[in-house]
């Protein structure tokens, strides 16, 4: 079971875009968040609200304690993990969405991304990694082919207290080593459907269903 006490979200409606907290996750029902026993389906269409900081629609969960009040930790904390399995059901015409992130408290960007790309027929999973905060761009770290739509696959990130992130995908993996210019950021753990365009119809975006999702600090 995935466990909502420990996340809220930002659904596309309203603006800016609403945030649900964590008290209310455990019951909520919409169709941007839609949950059928073990499985809940993501949906952000490209016509979609956003938050302040983005240009992007997203239906997308961010974690918190169980209180409710943002859980943001430092790299050396401990061991820091998410793991989830999920499938890419939709993408939108410009063909990306994005499916979890590691994101640093008042940092321009995010440390990780996992992007979805569709193209082709094709579909990819590019791990982005952000070298360091005012980086410009987030080369992709490692990419892995041939991910289809509506095909489940897993992931884990991990940061352990030495600065040392590894990242799986299925049985593929990298590690790569903090930069210190992160040291000083807290970082925080997002998860579900964030869609990279903001063109479109209405049945146009990005639809995501996770069947597992973990977080854990140690």
């Amino acid at each position: 079971m995935i466990d909502l006490t420990v996340w809220n979200i930002t659904l596309p409606v309203q603006t800016p875009a609403l945030t649900v907290a964590t008290k209310a996750m455990p019951t909520l029902q919409s169709p941007y968040f839609n949950r059928n026993g073990e499985r809940i389906v993501f949906w952000a269409p490209v016509t979609g609200s956003h938050t302040g900081k983005s240009d992007f629609p997203r239906s997308e969960l961010r974690e918190t304690g169980k209180d409710g009040k943002l859980r943001n930790w430092r790299y050396n904390s401990g061991l820091n993990t998410l793991n989830g399995t999920l499938s890419v059901n939709q993408v939108p015409s410009e063909g990306r969405v994005v499916v979890a992130q590691i994101h640093a408290k008042d940092a321009p960007a995010p440390l990780l991304k996992l992007v979805y790309r569709y193209a082709k027929g094709t579909g990819n999973l590019d791990v982005e990694y952000r070298v360091k905060p005012k980086d410009v761009k987030s080369p992709v770290l490692f990419s892995v082919p041939n991910m289809a739509l509506n095909k489940a696959f897993t992931y884990a990130l991990q940061m352990d207290k030495q600065g040392t992130l590894t990242v799986l995908i299925n049985s593929l993996g990298k590690q790569v080593k903090l930069n210190p210019s992160w040291y000083a950021y807290d970082f925080y753990f997002k998860a579900g459907v964030y869609t990279l365009d903001n063109v479109g119809y209405a049945s146009e975006g990005g639809k995501v269903t996770y069947t597992r999702l973990d977080v854990g600090h140690k």
